[in-house]
């Protein structure tokens, strides 16, 4: 296997950084109540997919392309993702997240002849055990199965969605091909959770149960800050990150694009140390050491 090319580690790095950011526009948006799960997920997709076709339009390099198959893994990740991260801490969503796209995209690498020996083995676990220093002070039980399991089938639609990145040779027309389906796919569940919040059906997590001897069932209104946090996820950390991501997925061997994403949330901590002022803590340093020298072992590392 050879090494992979500086080009690549630097767009590779670029779509770790978008993954980040979208992990902190989720958590502003859905941890603190802004928006309501079904609306952030609805808007993230839709104005997504405008951003990739305004991209496409201004390149003047085609049409859309990608897959069902494509868009019906982004549409369960997002969907599942935004539901499950409601009802359940940061750090036990990102372990169980992280821990089904490895499990997912490692298996199947294993079916193709490409699996994790030697050095790059070392690194991969070196890189799994710092994500777990990470969080693991953050972890708590899941609140329900139903919100594991959801978090659990996102990580391996998201699994799915990087697999069939790997055979893309138009990145931008895939990726936006492949958000136009997810989209109207949310917008039909949108309008599924809105008709039974109409019939009086209450969906934990997603709608909003008041009264007394009757009660009312409905969406939150979102705030302003919600809908904004959804388009800076859908517009910039989605739509062009994914599109980047479809970019280095053929460069990559399946096993390192699944390694890689371990860095996500150690570069989310970093960003919290830079723009929150979050305090930067030996524990954060020692997890960041190992996971992103973990990664890059696995990058660089010739077999």
């Amino acid at each position: 296997m050879k090494k992979v090319e500086v080009s690549t580690l630097i767009f590779t790095a670029l779509a770790m950084c978008a993954f980040a950011a979208n992990s902190f526009f989720c958590r502003a948006a859905l941890a603190a109540g802004q928006i309501d799960p079904a609306s952030f997920t609805a808007i993230r997709l839709i104005s997504g997919a405008f951003t990739l076709w305004l991209c496409l339009r201004i390149q003047n390099t085609g049409g859309q392309q990608g897959s069902w198959i494509g868009a019906m893994a982004l549409f369960g990740y997002a969907a599942l993702f935004s539901m499950a991260y409601v009802t359940m801490s940061t750090g036990t969503g990102a372990l169980i997240l992280f821990a089904s796209v490895q499990f997912s995209m490692i298996a199947y690498a294993a079916t193709k002849g490409d699996r994790l020996r030697g050095l790059r083995a070392v690194g991969a676990l070196v890189a799994s055990a710092g994500l777990v220093l990470l969080l693991w002070p953050h972890v708590q039980t899941p609140a329900s199965l139903f919100a594991a399991g959801s978090m659990a089938l996102a990580g391996v639609c998201w699994g799915v969605y990087s697999v069939v990145g790997k055979g893309s040779k138009s990145p931008m027309a895939d990726t936006a091909g492949n958000f136009s389906r997810a989209a109207l796919l949310m917008a039909l569940l949108w309008l599924a959770v809105y008709c039974a919040a109409q019939a009086g059906i209450h969906i934990p997590g997603v709608t909003v149960e008041r009264g007394l001897a009757l009660y009312t069932v409905f969406l939150p209104a979102p705030t302003l800050a919600g809908v904004l946090f959804a388009l800076a996820s859908g517009c910039l950390a989605s739509g062009i990150g994914y599109a980047v991501w479809y970019k280095v997925l053929p460069a990559l061997p399946t096993t390192s694009a699944a390694s890689v994403q371990l860095s996500v949330p150690v570069i989310a901590a970093l960003a919290g140390v830079v723009f929150l002022d979050e305090a930067l803590t030996l524990t954060l340093l020692l997890a960041m050491f190992m996971t992103l020298g973990g990664v890059y072992l696995v990058l660089r590392v010739t077999r």
